[in-house]
């Protein structure tokens, strides 16, 4: 598992290095004086990201931010050594998947990373799930209404608008959705009060 340590305090990241490097499973890759966390990430594609900060800031909040805005996300694991629920709330809101108070860095720190990185995993999933049903449902308004303007149009029911739209898919080997989006395209779809 390779792991980007960012902590601006170098005492405690490299007592939590020390820690880390312990285990021989762990590649351990300090955030250079500097760099941003875009960069880092870019240079090493980490499977996780540590955020170890006595008391995390606003700026470092923003750089979570900026990370999970590049296409660059990665899980990211945050320490803390005061519980605050507003800075959690902001934290989860950036794109921390975990969130850890903690006043010493633990011995065994892998359980921590796991659990960080199975939740990202999942959220991911559901992310992706939430994504194709959006799809779906977009694509079945479209043809919606292409069914609706094919039926005005030509003076048809709707069976016969979709047997149109299927067999035009069908010749051209695309997706209905996007021969109803085209046939929309080509029409200028009416507006909604035109087609009441």
């Amino acid at each position: 598992m390779k792991i980007l340590l960012a902590d601006e305090n170098s005492r405690r990241a490299n007592a939590l290095s020390d820690i880390l490097r312990a285990d021989p499973s762990l590649d351990v890759v300090r955030l250079a004086a500097g760099t941003s966390l875009i960069d880092a990430v870019r240079a090493h594609a980490p499977d996780i990201v540590l955020v170890d900060m006595s008391r995390a800031d606003r700026d470092a909040l923003d750089s979570v931010r900026a990370l999970s805005d590049s296409g660059l996300e990665r899980p990211i694991a945050l320490f803390v050594d005061e519980d605050d629920v507003r800075l959690m709330e902001d934290a989860f809101e950036a794109g921390i998947c975990s969130y850890n108070v903690l006043d010493t860095p633990p011995r065994d720190v892998k359980p921590l990373l796991r659990a960080a990185i199975a939740l990202y995993s999942r959220f991911r999933q559901t992310q992706n799930e939430l994504h194709a049903v959006r799809k779906t449902l977009s694509e079945r308004e479209t043809i919606d209404r292409a069914k609706k303007v094919f039926m005005q149009a030509e003076r048809c029911g709707e069976a016969e608008a979709y047997r149109w739209l299927r067999r035009r898919a069908m010749r051209q080997s695309r997706k209905i959705a996007d021969i109803a989006a085209e046939y929309l395209r080509a029409r200028r779809e009416p507006s909604e009060d035109d087609l009441t």
